[in-house]
């Protein structure tokens, strides 16, 4: 089975979502999709989430997926009044799933908590990429990642290698 996991983040004002896809042979590829200004989502919402939704229908076809999990932003980065990067994550991420949900596809998200509840290494957020591969007999695919989306693809690998580990147990 071949899975896809997504994180959505923010970066210089401009709607990113990292997708790492997990296919049967154990291999990793990444892939980033950015879109306009989120200081535009309150009057283009719509075109920007059909834009990242038809991106990712066509991973999920291209890969024949089985099963997408979004790694859900964390309620802690929202102190106040919710910003537009907020919105814009928020909105994308509940797209998505919902997306999934109408095609057919297993669809999960998971906060940090329950990637580390269902991994069993502890402190698996302090790893690197390549550690987190080599101890999940993973094929590193990922090309040379900017610094900027280190921890979001890591977010991503470890979703849906949580996705896996709990559709295999």
């Amino acid at each position: 089975m071949n899975y896809l996991g997504i994180n959505c983040s923010v970066e210089k004002g401009f709607g990113r979502v990292i997708i790492v896809i997990l296919n049967s042979e154990n291999e990793v590829f990444r892939h980033v999709f950015r879109s306009p200004s989120v200081f535009s989502f309150n009057k283009n919402s719509a075109e920007i989430l059909n834009w990242h939704r038809d991106n990712i229908t066509s991973l999920i076809s291209q890969f024949n997926i089985e099963g997408v999990v979004v790694k859900k932003t964390e309620r802690n980065s929202f102190v106040s009044r919710i910003k537009n990067s907020g919105i814009f994550k928020l909105y994308l991420e509940g797209v998505i799933l919902s997306l999934a949900g109408s095609i057919g596809k297993l669809n999960k998200h998971f906060y940090k908590t329950d990637i580390q509840a269902i991994l069993p290494t502890p402190n698996v957020f302090d790893l690197d990429i390549e550690t987190i591969c080599e101890q999940n007999g993973l094929t590193n695919s990922f090309t040379e990642i900017p610094n900027s989306e280190i921890e979001p693809t890591k977010e991503a690998l470890l979703a849906v290698i949580s996705l896996k580990t709990i559709v295999q147990a």
